[in-house]
């Protein structure tokens, strides 16, 4: 009789169990959305909020100026009684792989890197940095320390997207599984050194000119999900300025993932984009700069391994852009176009459970930083446009808007990590495929990347004066 008793007793409990189980699945997960974009209000609202930006956009020509410099990133570790205003840490984790180390020590130095533009009075500072991401609380941090000197709006963010970079400054579960756990000292400093780093480019502003071009680089790209018969973006574009004292600028932008060094690695390294930035500098170029581009399906190829790799790449960017850089022309008088616009997002859709299921919005926002406004910048610089994005684009996509550009006579460059992240953008068709890229990184569904894209065009279309 009273094993009886206990037999319903523990059918009771597993009852309820199974109930818990059954509500939690029910109230945590929903189905995966794929209602037509254009009919939602996100995309309504979002159209609208273009257009007022296009009719506030900036236009206007004149003699260029320029400013360049570069501030050093590199945290010193040291095992006891650190000094932040000494940029000494003793345990910052390399941000990018979720298996990651703590930095015991440096291969060779971080950089964050400017360059300031003015036109006509209007303003603009392209900022990279030796990071795997520029976090938000950093821009939100730089923007504060900024008020009053230059709008946020009016700064071009990027990263090199290296992954043996510095760590521990974005709150979260996914931040801190991708960058340790987050530390704000590293945002106060981080941000300090941003805000040098800006008015530093700002002051040494001066009479410059103007050009770009780009040089393909296939044997340096892969198409990580496709393989080789996928599609690749494999243009490396370049951006170049130079005072009228002799100084010069270069920017290069490629797609390739900067992850030749693995989580074998236990010391601070720009990955290739560090040895592609010194051979430059090593050849008579006074600041070079690089951005990651359309990083979203791409990998990077080459000989040799681990650093030797990183080497081999950077350097034979290095080679390639030079060849570019002596055929490009420059201008002095330069027509600026810029436009800043807000974009609204479909509910987050993030975190995979099954083809048709994922974390409900409300359960995968417990898992992310809280993200403010989103930006979509724009910039046209004669006949070269500049679109810098809150996410990682696709190559795939990237060359869709990067062929119509040129078909249309201008040159073109696509960034990503502009302040803010949006996780992996890959087209549809990708969506269901067992990949990294879309099933662990796809956070808003698979309308997603047709959504950007057309709003990449209708940016592009406006910056040109044309229907791409």
């Amino acid at each position: 009789m009273r094993t009886k008793r206990w037999q319903r007793r523990l059918l009771r409990v597993f009852a309820v169990l199974a109930l818990l189980l059954v509500l939690i699945i029910y109230f945590s997960t929903n189905t995966i959305e794929t209602d037509p974009y254009f009919e939602s209000t996100y995309y309504k609202n979002t159209v609208a909020k273009m257009d007022t930006a296009f009719e506030k956009k900036t236009k206007t020509e004149g003699q260029l100026w320029a400013g360049f410099a570069r501030i050093n990133i590199t945290p010193k570790y040291t095992e006891v009684s650190p000094d932040v205003s000494k940029d000494e840490f003793n345990a910052i984790k390399m941000a990018g792989y979720g298996d990651g180390k703590i930095a015991v020590g440096t291969h060779d130095s971080l950089f964050a890197k400017a360059i300031a533009i003015e036109v006509d009075g209007k303003e603009l500072v392209f900022l990279s940095a030796d990071m795997v991401l520029v976090p938000e609380l950093v821009v939100l941090q730089v923007k504060s320390n900024l008020q009053g000197e230059i709008p946020r709006e009016q700064i071009i963010f990027g990263a090199t997207h290296t992954h043996a970079s510095i760590g521990n400054c974005i709150p979260g579960f996914v931040g801190e599984s991708f960058m340790g756990e987050f530390q704000p000292e590293v945002v106060t400093w981080l941000s300090g050194k941003l805000t040098r780093l800006i008015r530093n480019a700002r002051k040494d502003k001066k009479p410059a000119k103007f050009s770009s071009g780009f040089i393909k680089a296939p044997h340096l790209i892969r198409n990580r999900i496709i393989g080789k018969t996928g599609r690749l973006n494999d243009k490396l574009d370049m951006v170049s300025f130079a005072q009228e004292n002799g100084k010069k600028a270069v920017i290069g932008i490629f797609g390739a993932h900067a992850t030749t060094i693995g989580p074998w690695n236990d010391t601070f390294s720009g990955d290739y984009p560090g040895y592609f930035q010194r051979s430059l500098e090593a050849q008579g170029i006074d600041l070079a700069m690089f951005f990651a581009g359309t990083v979203g399906s791409h990998s990077n190829k080459g000989k040799g391994e681990k650093f030797q790799k990183s080497k081999y790449i950077g350097e034979s960017l290095a080679d390639s852009a030079q060849v570019s850089l002596a055929k490009m022309q420059y201008d002095s008088i330069v027509t600026l176009t810029a436009i800043n616009t807000e974009i609204e997002i479909p509910e987050l859709q993030a975190f995979y459970v099954s083809d048709r299921l994922r974390l409900s919005p409300w359960a995968g926002s417990k898992l992310l930083a809280k993200m403010n406004s989103i930006h979509l910048q724009g910039i046209r610089l004669n006949d070269f446009v500049w679109i810098a994005m809150p996410y990682e684009l696709s190559g795939e996509y990237g060359l869709d808007l990067k062929n119509a550009l040129e078909l249309a006579g201008y040159n073109s460059a696509l960034t990503s990590f502009n302040g803010q992240y949006l996780g992996y953008i890959v087209p549809q068709k990708y969506y269901y495929y067992d990949t990294y890229e879309a099933r662990l990184m796809g956070w808003y569904g698979p309308s997603m990347g047709d959504y950007l894209m057309e709003l990449n065009f209708k940016l592009a279309n406006e910056l040109t004066d044309s229907r791409l």
